[in-house]
């Protein structure tokens, strides 16, 4: 029975932002769903992406409808929602047409931001994780791995991420609107160190404050040593108000606010970036004071940080689906090398499914054996024409030859078809062809060498 690569998507293109934050699953219950999965029969290997804008299943099975239906009917049990509901906005493709979707994807031209590079670091996550809970083995391992080569390709060869965009740079663009000297950023995550980084470049004073203290004091050495910034500033509730007036203004300096004092602080920023982790809102309705200024919040979470009601009280309050404008000046402008873009990951699936092709033991064992039976004909026909050998013992000796080679490439043979069923065969059975068919053509020996050089393939 023949296998197939399966993709099942919930995205910012037919999932909005109310269900994905109920679809996005935090870390501590993303592992053992995963090891959920993999008891799923129908399921040989199992590949979970959750983002802030999509939530997919990559999948490797025999039986792709019985494949959906077990993992919907799983996905809807481990978030209590209604199954019909999943069903009705889950995008399925099979085959090439879902290899072609997750070669799209890492290339980020499936982002809500056409090119963006920070879908790369998202997947190579995922893919190492499930790596190491042993849902990816050989057929998903391939797969990633060439997936991640042709998104280098897309990046090298087009200029669509010369200009690299993300959700962040874009809330960014949207704050600067309003010239703001100063901005509080939530979180510490890659989304919030990327909007912190656009706003110092920018020369907005940065306050970053995040639950877990060491990583935002973590992030802020980084930038003193990259002299993106000239001092750490730790503001506490004693010393608030005299060292936001000294220092809040001042975008060579960081200040870190405590976690517990942030919502004695946040009615006070007319830009606030909010990219946290948390599964509960971080700024609630009744949390919020009215102030005699333009505030313009923006929430990059899923599930989101921000209760969007607190604009009852004058805040413009966006969320990643609200930041459609700056995102449609992008798309439009890199217009022409997305069109490039896609010709590239087209020619990658191509490719890839050749390349598996290629794969396949028993062309490789054909080629041997005949060449063996070939060598062995020749020579004696040479023996024969130079009477060393009588004509009538050709027969015979062909026999000998033949039972000879055959014992010979007994065991080759069975080592290759065992090779063909693990990860390191791959680079083998590439080797031997190299050797054994002289074709000039095979050229993919490390085509998929992951980028990961932790992961050991």
């Amino acid at each position: 029975m023949q296998a197939h690569y399966l993709t099942l998507s919930f995205s910012h293109k037919n999932t909005s932002i109310t269900l994905r934050e109920k679809l996005a699953l935090p870390q501590h219950r993303l592992v053992p769903f995963v090891k959920s999965l993999r008891a799923i029969p129908s399921i040989k290997e199992v590949l979970l992406l959750s983002t802030c804008n999509r939530v997919e299943f990559y999948l490797y099975t025999h039986t792709p409808q019985e494949c959906i239906v077990a993992v919907l009917d799983a996905f809807a049990r481990e978030i209590a929602l209604p199954l019909h509901i999943l069903e009705s906005h889950c995008h399925s493709a099979l085959g090439q047409e879902a290899v072609h979707h997750i070669f799209s994807v890492v290339s980020g031209l499936d982002s809500i931001v056409l090119g963006e590079t920070q879908i790369v670091g998202q997947m190579k996550e995922a893919y190492k994780l499930c790596f190491e809970l042993e849902s990816c083995a050989q057929e998903m391992t391939r797969l990633m791995h060439f997936a991640f080569r042709t998104a280098a390709k897309v990046r090298t060869q087009t200029t669509i991420a010369k200009t690299p965009l993300s959700i962040a740079s874009v809330a960014v663009k949207k704050a600067l609107e309003s010239s703001p000297k100063s901005a509080l950023v939530l979180g510490a995550g890659e989304m919030a160190q990327l909007a912190a980084r656009h706003l110092l470049d920018s020369g907005v004073a940065v306050c970053m404050s995040n639950r877990s203290k060491n990583r935002a004091i973590n992030f802020a050495t980084t930038l003193l040593q990259e002299k993106k910034i000239k001092q750490i500033v730790h503001i506490t509730q004693e010393s608030r108000a005299g060292m936001l007036r000294d220092f809040g203004l001042d975008s060579s300096v960081l200040c870190l606010l405590d976690w517990q004092d942030m919502p004695n602080l946040f009615n006070d920023f007319g830009i606030i970036i909010s990219a946290t982790s948390a599964q509960e809102l971080i700024i609630r309705r009744q949390m919020c004071e009215f102030r005699d200024m333009k505030r313009a919040w923006f929430d990059l979470a899923v599930p989101r940080d921000i209760e969007s009601t607190c604009a009852d009280l004058g805040i413009e309050v966006l969320c990643v689906d609200d930041l459609q404008q700056v995102i449609e000046e992008n798309r439009s402008h890199k217009k022409a090398q997305a069109h490039q873009a896609h010709a590239l990951v087209g020619v990658a699936v191509v490719e890839y499914f050749h390349w598996i092709q290629s794969l396949d033991v028993l062309p490789l064992i054909k080629s041997m054996r005949e060449q063996a039976k070939q060598a062995s004909v020749q020579e004696v026909a040479r023996a024969i024409k130079k009477g060393y050998l009588q004509a009538e013992q050709e027969e015979r000796v062909l026999r000998i030859l033949h039972n000879a080679f055959n014992v010979f490439l007994h065991n080759p043979t069975l080592n290759l078809k065992e090779l063909s069923h693990h990860k390191e065969g791959d680079t083998i059975i590439q080797a031997l062809q190299k050797v054994f068919t002289q074709n000039d053509n095979l050229k993919l020996l490390d085509r998929y060498k992951c980028e990961y050089d932790d992961i050991s393939l």
